[in-house]
């Protein structure tokens, strides 16, 4: 009987290498400014407001990563559960059951670190579901809707016209004493007060996730990685080849014009006092750019990864894609040993572009693991215990075990 959603031999190399990229991406925006997922106490950066280096790597993160890989992460969920749906042993039951699995990992991994996207995943995946038999109709816009952040941009239209009142200076000082208080823990608590101050950051983090809206950017995205698992946009990747290239040129100068036209905005009325409307704008501009960016970033790394001189990228990125679970939570792994205070402690000492630069060689140490891991055995360590406890069977582990029963 087959008891796994997806078997090895079935899955389809591109994916996993897109899963790779993605991977790099995301450990790009964390590690650039040192694993911090809370808010940064004012001064840590002003040592390093003049140096070219640290304004570089800002432009770099702001403008490619911050905001456009965990959109393209939570596009392949999306893709995933589509596949999975194709699968004989697929149920709506025991996917609800996985994704409380994923939601319990989250929770664990929430503990040691606020910036954790699995529970959130959790969440979103249970209203994915609902949309399982939409239409293709319906998953366009709905997804288009949401990527664009539209309940986002009515609240703001909103605010526009009835504007909340400013925090009191009391409440300013609460927040910065908030913000104070965790990056002292960070820096120098011991292990348990750590765990003790992540607990009730775990509101934070939904709190946040609504007010940015970034909770319905990832439904959005996971509603458009169903829409392009159902049309068979990867597995059958030939047949679209015309398509990824027409959106590749449509994404990619639509990114610059986006450009063109916030630059300038943002030198003429970026300065100053605070101006609603600019601040409206560029927010929705902001949102527009991060998803033609995604677009692009989709379409040109599936056109890339499929030319013969790209096999080599391919193979290093679908290694890590094939462990994506183990390779985002040993990346966590990796941040806290380097910059919190239960490691070296490292967050706020090293400037931003040398933490950049310090992807590199943890990215490659990742397919370094991941190959020595999968050459050895069936799936990553996280992926074997989701999938285990999903089927509540032991999943085989080295290569040419059988599978067995708890």
């Amino acid at each position: 009987m087959k008891t796994t959603a997806i078997a090895p031999k079935e899955r389809i190399l591109l994916i996993d290498g897109l899963r790779g990229f993605a991977l790099l991406g995301i450990l790009i925006a964390h590690i650039t400014y040192w694993f911090n997922a809370g808010p940064t106490p004012d001064g840590i950066f002003q040592k390093y407001t003049n140096d070219i280096g640290f304004q570089i790597a800002g432009a770099f993160e702001g403008i490619f990563i911050s905001g456009k890989f965990y959109t393209f992460f939570s596009f392949l969920f999306g893709l995933s559960f589509a596949l999975q749906m194709e699968s004989k042993s697929f149920t709506i039951g025991r996917f609800v059951w996985r994704l409380f699995i994923l939601g319990l990992i989250g929770l664990a991994h929430s503990l040691h670190w606020r910036g954790d996207i699995l529970s959130i995943y959790f969440v979103v995946g249970l209203v994915m579901i609902l949309f399982r038999n939409a239409s293709d109709k319906v998953l366009i816009i709905a997804s288009l809707l949401l990527i664009l952040n539209l309940p986002i941009r009515i609240r703001d239209g909103y605010r526009f016209f009835y504007p909340t009142p400013p925090p009191t200076a009391q409440q300013q000082k609460q927040n910065e004493q908030k913000t104070k208080s965790y990056w002292d823990t960070v820096k120098k608590g011991n292990y348990r007060e750590l765990i003790a101050a992540n607990v009730p950051a775990m509101v934070d983090k939904f709190d946040f996730q609504f007010d940015s809206g970034r909770i319905y950017i990832t439904l959005g995205y996971f509603l458009l990685g169903l829409l392009a698992g159902r049309r068979k946009w990867f597995a059958k990747w030939e047949e679209h080849r015309l398509f990824f290239k027409k959106w590749l040129k449509i994404s990619g100068f639509a990114t610059l014009g986006i450009i063109a036209v916030a630059v300038p905005l943002g030198i003429a009325f970026g300065n100053g006092e605070p101006k609603p409307w600019f601040n409206l704008l560029m927010s929705a501009l902001y949102d527009v750019h991060c998803m033609l960016l995604t677009f692009f970033y989709i379409v040109g790394m599936t056109l890339l990864l499929q030319k013969k001189s790209w096999k080599g990228a391919l193979q290093n990125f679908s290694v890590i894609g094939k462990m994506a679970l183990t390779s985002y939570l040993s990346q966590t792994l990796i941040g806290i040993i380097l910059f919190y205070g239960v490691g070296f402690n490292l967050m706020g000492e090293v400037n931003p572009w040398i933490c950049l630069l310090l992807t590199f060689p943890v990215y490659g140490i990742q397919i370094l693991f991941s190959r020595w891991w999968l050459s050895n055995y069936t799936y990553g360590p996280v992926e074997w215990l989701w999938r285990s406890l999903t089927y509540l069977r032991w999943q085989p582990l080295k290569r040419g075990d059988l599978v067995a029963e708890f």
